[in-house]
Order: structure tokens, then C-alpha cells, then sequence
């Protein structure tokens, strides 16, 4: 039986480039929406033109964040072609664009002048520093939002330059933000008629997500520096070295996780040292207890120490390479790397939308749009 998409009749107006606002609309497409991309004339997304890998005149980024879109040449400026889209507006229950706060108004396409017209409309803004404040006219990216909101000063190790994450975290996080706004939108417009504007910012984002570090400083706790993998609220939690790599080990949960540890590992004496009576007690001495823990685990490799971790009960995984990720029979019992038919290029691997409904259908098979490809449809 053929399941339908959670969102199938939503028609989307896209009018994002880059990263936040696309996979925001990405996702949507997933999920059955309708989504129709609004691109400059003869140029496109600016992620269109961005590599170092391209596929058949596309990058491979471009490919990765806006599969199951349909596209459309409108410039903003233009009268007819401003007419055109207030069309689509008439059609669309959602708007989502990605530009700095207030771009729009010369277009009319701010959110105050489309309410008027369009009260039904869900109108998602997803910028970099929010709607308000003296950042919020300035752009940002995710390198800058993640050096300006803190987290860049948590990254890495200590004594070393900072650090970003090595994903573009931000973007994709307020990206989510944005489909979580837009979907309680649509809820609350079923209940009330009554559409409205959603907005999100990659540095709420950011300070979200570093709630736990917040909440612990400003109730007494020391300012978070760079640690490297070890966790500022538990120990043992990091990677350890072992004789041909490292190991990641969660010795803090279960039931006397701390314990088992120290049994499998041969160091029973550990878990008698005053140091390490706690939790809070190695948390504070995590450097004396890494020196422990890789005397002995640096003896054997990987491998071995899973096996016996396991046996014990205690959580561990060895630090893999992409490589080998997408090589494990987990990843392929997942399903999550597809291929999907791109015009003039072939087979293009995809990453499938992390969400598995029981009674409905996730991620499209539709591949990204070539530029204006849909100019004559529209929504359709």
C-alpha cells in the first residue's frame, strides 16, 4: 500500500538561498509540501555556483539541500513578474525566507504588508541574529554566528585556537526551528483561520542548545572553555586513547556504570580513590582519571576493549571515519543513503530525511529542480 506524505496540499513560497532557509524547505518538501523556489533570473541559489564538487553543472551542495522542489525565475523587482508572485501568495499557505530582517519591504514582501492580504499565510523568517536588537540588521553566517555566540570558545582543545563544529550546526539546527514553527502554525491556523509569523535566528540557535553550559555558569558554575571531547557534567565521558586509536567511554550511567569500569578494566582501586568518589569528584579531576584509564586502555586496541566494555555493560564506541560509517551494516539497515535521478547527471546520493513515520511516507524521491525549470507551472 502506497502511504501518503504527512504534509501533502501545503503549498510552500521558498524564497531562501544558502543553507538555514533551503534544508528548512528541503525538509517540508520531504514531508509532502509543495515547494516552489523563488530564484533570481539566469542566476539562481547562490549555492548553485558554490563547490569544490559540482555534478553536472551543480554543486554538491546545492543537490544536497533542495531536493524536491520545483523552481522559478522571478525577479523581485520586476512589475510583472511581481505580479506573478502575488499570485503564488494567493495560493501558498506558507512563505519561509532566510534574507536579513526588514530586505523585504521595499518588495512589499515584509510580513506586515503580506498579512494584510493574505491573513491565512504562515510567514517563517530565519535569520541570523533575530528580527530586533542592534545585530539584527546585520548578516551572519554560521562560522560567525557560532564565534559570536560563545560556542566557538567551547570547541576544541585546551590551549589550542578555536574551534568550529565541523557541520554546518547552526544553520540546520534554525532550520528546524523554523519547520517546527511552521508545523504548530499550521496547527494553530486549523484551530483559528488565523495564519502568522514565525521566526527563528541561527544565535537562538545557538544559546538553546548551550542551555545546559548557560544555566550551570549563571548558577555558580566556572565560565566553559574548550575541553576537547571530555563533557564539563560527567566523567568518565570522553574519547580515550587506545593502542591503535580511541575510544569513547560512558562510564557515568546505569546502574554503577563507574563501577563496572573500573572492574573490566582491572582497576578496581579506582573506584575507592576519594578523587573519583563522585561524580563531581571526577568532573573535577578528569585529567587524573584520563591518565588512569589510558594506562591501561592504551595496552589494547579498539577492539578488544569494546568486547570486554560491552561484556560489562558499560557504553563505549570506538572514534570511526566517514569511511567506515557509511561501510556499517547499521547505516545500511537504516536506509538512509539513497540515490535519486538527477537530470543530465545520473544517480546522485542523497541522505534521507532522519524520520520514520508508521503511517505515512518521509523524504520525496523528487530530485532538485534545474534552475526556471518549472517557470511555465508555477505550483501547479
Amino acid at each position: 500500500m502506497s502511504l501518503s506524505y504527512p504534509l501533502t496540499g501545503i503549498r510552500v513560497l521558498d524564497l531562501t538561498q544558502y543553507v538555514a532557509g533551503p534544508y528548512c524547505t528541503q525538509v517540508l518538501a520531504d514531508l509532502g509540501a509543495a515547494v516552489l523556489k523563488v530564484e533570481r533570473p539566469g542566476v539562481g541559489d547562490v549555492y548553485r555556483r558554490q563547490g569544490p564538487v559540482f555534478v553536472a553543472g551543480e554543486s554538491a551542495s546545492f543537490l544536497t539541500l533542495n531536493r524536491g522542489k520545483r523552481s522559478v525565475e522571478l525577479d523581485l523587482g520586476s512589475v510583472g513578474d511581481r505580479e506573478r508572485i502575488d499570485a503564488l501568495l494567493a495560493e501558498a499557505d506558507v512563505l519561509v525566507e532566510n534574507m536579513r530582517p526588514r530586505a523585504l519591504e521595499k518588495f512589499g514582501l515584509d510580513y506586515p504588508s503580506l498579512a494584510r492580504l493574505h491573513p491565512r499565510l504562515i510567514y517563517c523568517s530565519i535569520s541570523a541574529f533575530g528580527q530586533e536588537g542592534p545585530l539584527a540588521g546585520e548578516g551572519g553566517y554560521d562560522t560567525t554566528v557560532q564565534a559570536l555566540s560563545g560556542l566557538m570558545a567551547m570547541t576544541g582543545h585546551p590551549g589550542g585556537p578555536p574551534a568550529k563544529i565541523p557541520v554546518a550546526a547552526l544553520d540546520f539546527g534554525s532550520a528546524l526551528y523554523g519547520v517546527i514553527g511552521i508545523q504548530a502554525a499550521l496547527a494553530h491556523r486549523e484551530r483559528t483561520g488565523r495564519g502568522q509569523w514565525v521566526q527563528t535566528s541561527l544565535l537562538e540557535t545557538a544559546l538553546a542548545w548551550l542551555s545546559m553550559h548557560i544555566v550551570t555558569f549563571l548558577l555558580g558554575g566556572e565560565e566553559p572553555g574548550p575541553a576537547g571531547t571530555r563533557s564539563p557534567f560527567f566523567a568518565p565521558y570522553e574519547a580515550y586513547r587506545t593502542a591503535d586509536g580511541h575510544l569513547v567511554v560512558v562510564g557515568t550511567g546505569g546502574q554503577d556504570a563507574w563501577g563496572s569500569l573500573c572492574r573490566a578494566l582491572g582497576l578496581g582501586r579506582l573506584s575507592e580513590d576519594p578523587r573519583f568518589a563522585t561524580n563531581a569528584d571526577r568532573v573535577r579531576n578528569a585529567e587524573a582519571l584520563r591518565v588512569e584509564l589510558e594506562a591501561v586502555l592504551a595496552s589494547r586496541p579498539s577492539a578488544h576493549w569494546k568486547a570486554v566494555l560491552a561484556e560489562a555493560d558499560v557504553a563505549c564506541a570506538p572514534v570511526q571515519r566517514l569511511s567506515e560509517v557509511l561501510e556499517s551494516e547499521q547505516v545500511r539497515a537504516l536506509d538512509l543513503l539513497w540515490t535519486l535521478d538527477q537530470t543530465g547527471a545520473g544517480p546522485v546520493p542523497a541522505i534521507r530525511l532522519p524520520v520514520t513515520f508508521s503511517e505515512a511516507s518521509s523524504t520525496v524521491e523528487m530530485p532538485p529542480p534545474a534552475l526556471g525549470a518549472d517557470n511555465a507551472r508555477g505550483f501547479g
